[in-house]
């Protein structure tokens, strides 16, 4: 990435120093790394499934084990009675976990932890705002009824 790029075409003289110039810095957006998965780098093996699901399951070989070779991550799928689904479920769960490693905080996981983090922060101080705290409720009831009809 050139220099050039991090600045903005706002170019401007100030009025008290007029050999002087101000540049507007653009912060850089960091971009998410687009995850490949190619097959010289996956293992993939067929293993018996276990569980419920009757004869179907236990007899054929519908569970996929799949190996990423550089990373050594593996991921197990059984989620359906069908070879061919859980191939591709599979693959997806490899890609989200591969996702995580590679973006961090930039992974589509991440990111949509981080909006419902925000929006439940968000609902809180709505609420909060609305009623108020909540009296501490270590108090007795009962107690407090004693004592006012006392009056």
């Amino acid at each position: 990435m050139s220099l050039l790029s991090t600045f903005t075409s706002l170019v401007r003289l100030t009025p008290l120093l007029q050999n002087t110039r101000q540049f507007a810095v653009k912060a850089t957006k960091q971009e998410r790394k687009k995850i490949i998965l190619r097959d010289e780098d996956l293992i993939e093996t067929f293993v018996k499934g276990s569980g419920p699901g009757g004869q179907c399951i236990n007899k054929r070989s519908t569970c996929v084990d799949l190996r990423h070779i550089p990373t050594g991550i593996r991921v197990q799928c059984q989620q359906s009675r069908s070879l061919a689904d859980n191939r591709g479920i599979a693959r997806k769960l490899l890609r989200e976990k591969l996702d995580e490693l590679e973006n961090g905080p930039l992974s589509k996981v991440a990111q949509k932890a981080a909006k419902i983090a925000k929006q439940k922060a968000r609902r809180a101080k709505r609420a909060k705002a609305k009623y108020g705290t909540k009296p501490d409720s270590d108090q007795d009831p009962a107690a407090d009824l004693s004592s006012s009809s006392a009056i």
